[in-house]
């Protein structure tokens, strides 16, 4: 078995890694920056046959310096998950008003 902890591996993601995903920066209350790529799901709205969905996010990296450390993020990933779809949701909501569509 792998003793060597998963920060030290340094893998950096690549633009092509990237691509499609969503960047929010999120600080600790200590300093710490982390770059956050993370996927974006639309909300779907209910129909006669379906349910239908509230948006969604999902953290994918967790960059520090250009190195993953999302696997050992424990339970800030759904603070970043959280703080991240309301920035979006919040950015989408700018937009819409920008363009008139309020």
């Amino acid at each position: 078995m792998n003793k060597t902890p998963v920060w030290t591996t340094g893998y950096k993601p690549t633009k092509e890694d990237l691509k499609g995903l969503c960047n929010h920066r999120f600080e600790t209350a200590g300093g710490l920056v982390l770059d956050c790529y993370l996927a974006f799901e639309k909300e779907e709205r209910a129909t006669f046959d379906d349910p239908g969905c509230a948006a969604a996010v999902e953290l994918i990296w967790a960059l520090v310096e250009g190195v993953d450390i999302s696997e050992v993020l424990g339970d800030w990933v759904e603070t970043i998950e959280e703080e991240a779809l309301r920035d979006l949701e919040d950015q989408i909501e700018d937009a819409a008003f920008d363009r008139g569509e309020e």
